[in-house]
């Protein structure tokens, strides 16, 4: 006697083979007894779902049902003439354990709607390129969270959040510039250490591309690219800021070059930012370009340090003919204005630019040259830094340089930098100077 062939009863047929007592391949819109018969072929159901024990591939749990009928010319007509199709699954019963959701019956339908999606392109249209997963998780953490770093309220997150993004579209360099430094604040922040080292590699990657484009227009900043160099020069001081510099504890000489480097860096971008600023002022980046000053009268202990600077240089400079007086002076002015603005509220990036950028030439060279005035100035930077210390780009500095500078001057200088200790190490900052 003949074994009789398994198959699975369904319940999901048109209302025409269930009349009919046949059975339905549940082929949509139409059934194929029903367009064999020219019958109106109805469901009781829009979509109907079976329960397979094999997930189709590639569809996270609900695969499309295969139907039931194998003589189906329709519909094996439509799978054939159509190439989306190829990427549904279908669902077969099997002994494994488990089971999953799996759409059944409407092949057909399911088919020509993609169908359509198909015949809306054009076959002889250019292939678009893969993407690249890599730069658009960059470009989600600069608009996600990176462009704050360069943003000091609501109306510069929009320019820094979508009008840079949009001027990179054209500027290649800003590109570059915008995924480099981004790739670097994954590469600081990161929770995963494993992943730090690839993420610095792609910022490192992207940089060095960003400059190489950037150096050949230099000679020629105009209104067409004015906005693009402005957006890179500032990229640049926080990408370099927040470069990772390996701490050499028995050179403290090493901290203090790297942040000389960093400043006369600072510096230089600043005549590129200088030269469009008129034209910029009447851009959309003039919320960028017009800084709100937050300046409040010092409080008592740090106008009593300004003031003992001001005296240990008038001091330094009756004794020496050659001291730089009026330099430090303006120096030490220019801490006075900083700190009022970090009493004042101001926890921009701007601080630490600005600070650089109004400093005397000549005192870039004092610096350069290890005089100790010099670094008491640059110990009251650490301070300024330390107002940054939030911002992932500063959060080591304040305490480097402090510590550096500590450990260079001698028992002459060093009382003039024990307010800056204690602003940046706390009262214990000789404890924990001595145990680094």
């Amino acid at each position: 006697m003949a074994l009789r062939r398994p198959h699975r009863k369904s319940r999901h047929g048109c209302l025409e083979c269930k009349r009919r007592r046949v059975k339905c391949d549940e082929a949509r819109p139409v059934c194929s007894n029903c367009a064999k018969r020219h019958a109106e072929c109805e469901y009781g159901s829009s979509s109907s779902l079976l329960w397979a024990n094999e997930e189709a591939p590639g569809l996270g749990g609900l695969a499309q049902a295969r139907p039931r009928a194998s003589g189906s010319d329709s519909v094996q007509g439509d799978r054939d003439r159509d190439p989306l199709s190829s990427g549904l699954g279908s669902a077969s019963a099997s002994g494994s354990p488990g089971v999953s959701v799996s759409m059944s019956a409407g092949v057909s339908a399911g088919t020509d709607s993609l169908g359509l999606l198909g015949r809306l392109g054009d076959a002889t249209s250019t292939p678009v390129p893969a993407l690249n997963l890599h730069d658009l998780e960059l470009m989600m953490q600069w608009c996600n969270a990176t462009h704050r770093t360069l943003s000091r309220s609501e109306r510069t997150d929009l320019v820094w959040r979508n009008c840079i993004p949009e001027e990179a579209l054209s500027h290649p360099f800003l590109m570059h510039g915008i995924l480099a430094v981004s790739a670097l604040h994954l590469a600081r922040t990161d929770c995963d250490p494993s992943r730090r080292a690839a993420y610095l590699n792609r910022a490192v990657a992207h940089q060095n591309q960003a400059l190489a484009l950037f150096r050949e227009l230099l000679g020629d900043v105009n209104e067409l690219n004015a906005k693009a160099m402005f957006a890179f020069a500032s990229i640049v001081v926080v990408y370099t800021f927040g470069f990772p510099h390996t701490p050499d504890a028995q050179d403290p000489w090493t901290c203090i070059d790297d942040l000389y480097q960093v400043l006369v860096l600072t510096r230089g971008i600043q005549q590129v930012i200088r030269s469009p600023a008129d034209y910029l002022s009447q851009t959309s980046f003039a919320p960028i370009l017009h800084v709100e000053e937050s300046s409040v009268p010092l409080p008592e202990d740090a106008a009593a340090n300004i003031n003992q600077l001001h005296e240990a240089n008038e001091v330094c400079g009756a004794r020496d003919t050659t001291h730089e007086t009026e330099v430090y002076t303006a120096t030490i002015d220019n801490i006075s204005e900083m700190l009022s603005w970090v009493y004042g509220g101001m926890t921009a990036s701007t601080i630490a630019g600005r600070w650089a950028i109004k400093l005397p030439a000549r005192f870039m060279e004092l610096l350069r040259e290890h005089e100790p005035m010099a670094l008491v100035m640059l110990a009251h930077y650490g301070v300024l830094l330390q107002s940054l210390r939030h911002r992932w780009c500063f959060d080591e500095w304040c305490v480097r340089v402090a510590r550096a500078v500590w450990a260079i001057l001698d028992d002459q200088w060093r009382p003039l930098v024990h307010w800056a200790m204690c602003a940046i190490l706390g009262e214990t900052y000789i404890e924990r100077v001595m145990t680094q």
